[in-house]
Order: C-alpha cells, then structure tokens, then sequence
C-alpha cells in the first residue's frame, strides 16, 4: 500500500481545534449511542454516520461511520450480532473516530503533534486521539483527505448535538430507515449546510463466487483417498499479525482447519484479502491430497466460506453444515492471540 498524503499543520490544526469544541461541548450527557445522523463527505459524496459514545462517562469519544457498509456493521454491533470483544470487531470496521483519552494512553507520534500545535491538555479524558478504521488494515493515523473530513463532521455534530439538546426528537422520523443527514451546498461562494432526512444507500453485493473447480484435481483426490468419519473445522478470520510493508499495515487473511473432535489444528494458513479465495481452496485441496483424508463433514459459520467451499465439498461428498460456534477454532484463536499479544 502506498504512504497517503499527511494532514499539514493548518489542517492539523482545524481538525484539532474543531475536537477541543466538541470536547467542551460534552454532548454524551445528554446524546445516546443510538441516536445516529449523517454526515456527507464535500469531497466523494458519501455520507458518514455519526455515533456520540460516553453516555456513562466513560469512553468519551465520537465515530463516523463510513457509507452502509460501516453503518451496517455499527448497527450488529448494536443488536449483539457482532461482540466488540471478538479479535476480527476492531477488523471489520469502517470508521473514523475521535477517542478522548488520558495521557498515558496517547502515542508518542500524537504526543509531538499536540506539542508543535501548541495545546495543552490536562485531566481525565481530555486529550483527543484519532483514528482511522478500515476493513483489513491496522488502526492508523489519518491521513489528508480523512482529516479534513473529520473536521467537518466534528462541526456538523456540534451543530446537530445542540439542536438535540434543545429538542430530543430531532432525529426521529414518521418513516423508518430515514436518518438526519447534514448536506453542504455551494452558493454565492459560501459552503451552505442543511438537513436532509436520507435512507442509506444499499448494501453493495458481496461476491461469494469461488475460484473455477479445478476437476482434474478433484477427480485425482477421489480415486485414491477414501472418506473417514472425521469431522472438521474450517473458518477464516484476520490474522493478529500486522504486516507493514509499505505504508499502513494490513492485517493477512487466515483460514484454520481443525478437528471438532479433539480439538488438533491441522493446518492455519495466511494469505493477502485479495487473493484469499483462491489460497484457501488450494490450500485445502493440498491437505487432503497430502494428509490422504477425506472428512465426512465439516462445519462453518460464515456464508463466505459456506459458498466458498460448497462447489467442492459437493463433489467429494463432503457434507458442510453452517453453525453457530466453532469450539475448537475458537478455542485455537484464544491462544493464538495471547502468544502474540505476549
């Protein structure tokens, strides 16, 4: 990946200034996580979802939340459909977020930054720490475009926060899927900005299509391995590993294999997201062939690897069953984040 282009000072400098004001604003005392608006992005178009996190006085903070894809995975955080405490949660955001933290807790880099911009904070949970959360990628520092985002986004939230504080109902609507959206407009030479009640846009379709079934392959496999009643695990997740090569680091793509049974891990294999598909089915195609094992079945949990796999499953009589727990990959993972968490 590419370095991104840096925030100047100036534009450090707005965007720094924009969070002390929301900060002193404290608008978690009386806004609630779930009450969510929009922001649109002067620059593409798309329009962010804003979320103002701390109602409890604790964890002080506000996220904007790229397009549908990042408000959708907000709103299962939401409903419980994704737990904030599993390893992929901080993975498969799309968001930008301001964290209002205490000393301790802010790097070095957003140390010097705040010391040649000239503030000073002091107390608990006064110094504003950014963040950039992409699909994939370690959490990292923004860059240009994204600051000069988050600076407008931070002032449009100022506005409605106030506007809430005077009517709480301001983001409720007769029509359901409809969210508040603030929208810029040119005119005489001014950047004017206004409400507008929007549905998000559609979900983009996911590609679940596999890699072309090689037969020859499969054909190979069934002639001379036969199937045993062993019953195995397959899932895929984030690696806790962060590559940097060059730019912001990614986190590789893992597919694990083990036995439900007994626990054992076969196999764990690491590949780039944008070749996964083919990796991981090679990959698996490799370990029966080499291994001379054919399962009786395997279980799984997300409908990517369900359609991933189905077309080769199929032909070797595999039965693939969808469920909701994993016990011997999670189990896996849980001690694979310690060893490299120590």
């Amino acid at each position: 990946m590419m370095e991104e282009s840096k925030p100047t000072m100036e534009e450090w400098r707005a965007l720094y200034e924009a969070a002390v004001e929301f900060r002193k604003l404290a608008p978690w005392e009386w806004v609630k996580e779930t009450s969510i608006f929009g922001v649109q992005n002067p620059m593409t178009g798309e329009i962010g979802y804003c979320c103002i996190m701390g109602e409890l006085g604790e964890g002080l903070a506000m996220a904007v939340y790229q397009g549908t894809e990042g408000l959708n995975v907000y709103k299962k955080i939401l409903k419980n459909q994704v737990d904030p405490g599993e390893p992929d949660a901080m993975f498969i955001q799309d968001c930008l977020i301001v964290i209002f933290e205490n000393k301790r807790l802010v790097e070095k880099k957003d140390l010097e930054l705040i010391g040649k911009l000239g503030y000073i904070f002091r107390g608990k949970n006064a110094w504003p720490v950014f963040k950039s959360y992409q699909p994939g990628f370690y959490p990292w520092f923004l860059n240009r475009d994204e600051a000069s985002y988050m600076t407008l986004a931070l002032q449009q939230a100022k506005d409605v926060c106030l506007r809430l504080k005077e009517n709480n109902k301001l983001l409720h609507d007769t029509k359901k899927n409809l969210h508040l959206v603030r929208v810029s407009e040119i005119k005489d030479d001014n950047v004017i900005w206004k409400d507008e009640w929007r549905e998000p846009l559609a979900l983009k379709k996911i590609d679940y299509s596999s890699y072309p079934v090689d037969e020859l392959w499969i054909q190979r496999i069934k002639n001379s391995i036969k199937q045993v009643s062993a019953v195995w695990e397959i899932d895929s997740f984030y690696a806790p590993t962060p590559i940097k090569e060059e730019g912001r680091p990614y986190l590789p793509y893992a597919i694990m294999l083990a036995d439900h049974d007994t626990g054992f891990v076969y196999d764990v294999y690491l590949s780039p997201l944008d070749k996964y598909k083919k990796d991981f089915i090679e990959r698996f195609l490799s370990y029966i062939e080499n291994e001379s094992v054919i399962p009786i079945e395997i279980l799984v949990r997300k409908e990517e690897i369900v359609r991933l796999f189905e077309p080769y499953t199929g032909k070797l009589n595999i039965k693939l069953s969808e469920v909701k727990r994993l016990q011997s990959i999670d189990n896996a993972r849980r001690s694979m984040a310690k060893f490299f968490s120590s």
